[in-house]
């Protein structure tokens, strides 16, 4: 299992007709905050700084979070191009799934073999290579991209969701994001114009994007953001969108160790009673996470809503937590003891305190798939 600090995911709110970002800006100065405060114009709220320019080496923010630096540097000569997607001499990585069908209906082998073939895919992705001079625009290979799209997908499938797809132009402001980000060598979702190597599609970028330092990888970089146990802003920000129903169309940049995936784009047609992760029916133990999470815009939850877990028919403690509104659907979400979570295993989860008393009852049974 891949894990990956997190802070949280961008936020909508509906001002006067039309989609906005709304900024929550936690204490702690390591932490993200962003997005804009309408569809258009950037953020332009307190920025926290830092007592340190660098982050963890796991660090992971979505647009909404914030880490500033206290330093002027130049910022990069705006003539310069950025962001640039290079199609590569290796060959592209297929970005879809099978369609989702219905999860607690799908076979061991079924979901085995989606998600190795997925992952296996995704391994195959070529890597960032720096621009020259400093602050040139560096390349990323498009399978890169593929992949990231692909492992965004497998997790959507996992769960029941449709596909996504790539943007190009969301590609390009994500990828000025990521080399944004690491020229800095922070993280921050409204990066100021004294940053180094600054652009203006960049910081574009962060604010529409969840974003990570520990994104080596497009694997590690959509694992981390779905595993989201670092949820310093309890928002359980990344994983809300990257699972959120009616997603749109995604761009994805990475330069080292630093990622970009661009969600705040226009929204598509998706819905599902609810999205639970882990999801119903067999999944895959490498994709398994230790925060729980059950989201619905349709059931009603609140903070009353509960949740009772059991193990092979035997209780297990849980206690739901409501997430902050604005990120995707609404959401609770519980941690699972690690021994509980384990392959041959049936864990049923009971989710009472819905709209009108109602309550609904699934299983998760986790596999070991070897991917």
């Amino acid at each position: 299992m891949l894990l990956v600090l997190a802070g949280c995911g961008p936020v909508e709110e509906q001002r006067d007709g039309a989609l906005a970002d709304r900024a929550a800006m936690p204490d702690a100065p390591a932490v993200e905050t962003g997005g804009d405060r309408d569809a258009e114009v950037p953020f332009d709220g307190t920025v926290i700084a830092s007592d340190s320019s660098t982050p963890p080496e796991d660090a992971a923010i979505s647009p909404m979070d914030v880490i500033a630096q206290d330093r002027v540097v130049p910022p990069r000569d705006a003539t310069a191009e950025a962001g640039a997607v290079d199609a590569g001499p290796a060959g592209r990585i297929p970005t879809t799934t099978p369609p989702p069908g219905i999860p607690a209906m799908r076979t061991q082998a079924e979901v085995c073999g989606v998600w190795n073939t997925s992952y296996n895919a995704a391994r195959m992705a070529g890597t960032f290579t720096a621009g020259s001079p400093a602050c040139a625009p560096g390349r990323l290979p498009q399978n890169a991209v593929d992949a990231a799209v692909l492992m965004s997908n497998v997790h959507r499938w996992l769960a029941g969701l449709t596909n996504v797809s790539e943007n190009p132009e969301f590609s390009r402001s994500a990828q000025a994001c990521a080399e944004l980000q690491e020229a800095n060598n922070m993280l921050s979702h409204t990066p100021p114009m004294s940053w180094t190597c600054y652009t203006a599609l960049g910081a574009q970028g962060a604010g529409r994007s969840n974003i990570t330092s520990g994104g080596s990888t497009p694997i590690a970089a959509i694992a981390g953001w779905i595993d989201d146990t670092r949820d310093i802003s309890m928002t359980l920000g990344h994983r809300r969108w990257i699972l959120f129903p009616p997603l749109g169309p995604i761009g994805y940049g990475q330069a080292r160790r630093y990622a970009c995936q661009y969600v705040l784009g226009p929204r598509a047609t998706g819905s599902k009673t609810f999205v639970a992760w882990p999801n119903e029916g067999f999944t895959p133990t490498e994709s398994m996470t230790p925060l729980w999470s059950f989201s619905s815009s349709t059931l009603g939850l609140t903070a009353s809503t509960r949740v009772t877990v059991t193990r092979n028919g035997m209780p297990v403690a849980a206690t739901a937590q409501l997430r902050a509104a604005g990120y995707g659907e609404p959401t609770i979400s519980w941690n699972m003891p690690a021994t509980a979570i384990t392959a041959g295993s049936v864990i049923s989860v009971t989710v009472t305190g819905l709209a009108g008393g109602m309550s609904t009852t699934y299983e998760v049974r986790p596999v070991r798939c070897g991917g």
